[in-house]
């Protein structure tokens, strides 16, 4: 406990007593005085001026009455506490006729002085504080004073050179406004120069993403392309035999027809996700939906490095607001991370069972949309899981990403009123979750 900033004068003439009261009032009071009998106590209170008095009454040389009566005559502020085996009244009429503020009687328990001590500290230190206070407060004045006195002195002195400072102050205004204006300019100009290199850091890692999808988007081109090749093949084998009924042209044409609006679908997706999508407009997004589109750009890949996906999506309405480009952009992003620890484990496992596996989930609860990524690749060690959203922190070598695909994805759920987290265990698996707000409540 730290010590009252006070000062106390003990006066005991016993010599146990005395020690014991010692040693506990000098573990709670910052300056113990000790005296053996009131004369001693008189002379160490002219010498010390102690806050705080607690003394014993009957003691040789001088008793602890005649004592306090005495330094009651020279102060009448100091707080007094009379320390006595003796209960007898005439004691106690006397010290209150002197001014004492309490009794106690002996033996004193410890946490009874103590909490007396406290008690009267605090008055103590309260009045020292409104003293304090008043004699700035009076400092304050007498230098309000004399300022007003000097600035009389200086108005008269200065009459004749008011009108060229008040010219200097309206000069100094417009300087100032002139100021306040180009520095407001120039903060605005930095605002977009940071909204255009956020903007650029997001178009950097969605393009860095593409190079990643090539290889599905490549694969998903070439199955309807497969079904166009082999259409017409059948319809040159059917036109050669002279056996390219109507019916049978009109069949196959709608068949081929198909396959081109699925490669059309295709290039559109990549197209708009690809783009700058600062200028598309908030609008309802199906998480299930946006889920299920970044898989089919990525499915083919993960096949060929034998990476398992799981989907675990809630049968709810999961619809939230915001842009879906935007937010395909972040699941593709966790996708990636994901299958780069599972790879990564798998190049460092004995177990030669081991299942690359990534888990999707999705489920609502109460007004938010709640998505989980899950990996039982490398983990993140607990050192690093309070910087992976950070720009640039990756642990990743320079040829295997930049580092900014978790803060990008961490400003774009931000900025679409989400949340982003991650939990993991290393060696065992990583979850990124992601919260977002329904469109409609859950009731």
């Amino acid at each position: 406990m730290e010590k009252l900033d006070i000062s106390v004068l003990f006066v005991e003439d016993e010599d146990l007593l005395r020690a014991i009261y010692e040693r506990i009032l000098d573990k709670i009071v910052k300056q113990l005085y000790i005296a053996e009998n009131g004369k001693e106590g008189l002379e160490a209170y002219r010498e010390h001026r102690p806050d705080l008095i607690i003394t014993d009454i009957m003691m040789p040389v001088m008793d602890g009455l005649e004592m306090v009566e005495n330094i009651r005559k020279e102060d009448s502020d100091v707080r007094l506490v009379i320390l006595s085996a003796y209960g007898e009244a005439e004691y106690f009429m006397d010290a209150i006729k002197i001014g004492v503020n309490s009794f106690l009687l002996k033996p004193v328990e410890t946490k009874k002085l103590t909490s007396l001590v406290q008690e009267l500290a605090n008055g103590i230190l309260l009045e020292r504080k409104v003293k304090d206070e008043e004699k700035q407060r009076r400092i304050a004045e007498e230098n309000l004073r004399k300022l007003n006195q000097e600035l009389e002195k200086r108005v008269e002195e200065r009459t004749l050179d008011l009108q060229h400072e008040i010219k200097e102050k309206i000069q100094a205004e417009n300087d100032l406004k002139e100021l306040n204006q180009n520095l407001e300019n120039r903060v605005n100009e930095e605002l977009k120069k940071r909204e255009q290199q956020q903007r650029l850091l997001i178009q950097k890692s969605k393009l860095e993403s593409m190079g990643e999808l090539a290889a599905g988007i490549a694969h998903e081109i070439n199955q309807p392309l497969g079904g166009l090749s082999m259409g017409l093949d059948n319809i040159l084998f059917k036109m050669n035999t002279s056996r390219a009924s109507e019916e049978y042209l009109k069949s196959k044409i709608e068949s081929m027809f198909e396959d081109i609006d699925r490669i059309r679908q295709i290039i559109n997706h990549v197209r708009v996700f690809s783009r700058d999508q600062q200028n598309l407009v908030d609008d309802e997004v199906d998480i299930n939906e946006v889920i299920r589109a970044s898989i089919s750009l990525i499915s083919k890949q993960y096949q060929n490095h034998s990476v398992e996906i799981s989907l675990k999506l809630c049968d709810e309405e999961c619809i939230t607001r915001g842009n879906r480009y935007r937010i395909e952009q972040v699941f593709l992003n966790l996708l990636s991370n994901a299958k780069f620890a599972v790879l990564e484990k798998s190049k460092l496992t004995q177990d030669v069972g081991y299942t690359k596996l990534i888990e999707i989930t999705s489920y609502v609860n109460q007004s938010v949309a709640i998505i989980e990524f899950k990996d039982n690749g490398i983990g993140i060690s607990e050192a690093h899981l309070n910087n992976i959203f950070d720009p640039f922190f990756t642990t990743k070598d320079v040829e295997s990403g930049t580092g900014l695909g978790l803060s990008i994805s961490y400003g774009i759920i931000k900025e679409m009123k989400g949340d982003i987290s991650v939990e993991s265990i290393e060696n065992e698996y990583t979850i990124l979750r992601i919260k977002m707000p329904l469109s409609v409540p859950k009731k």
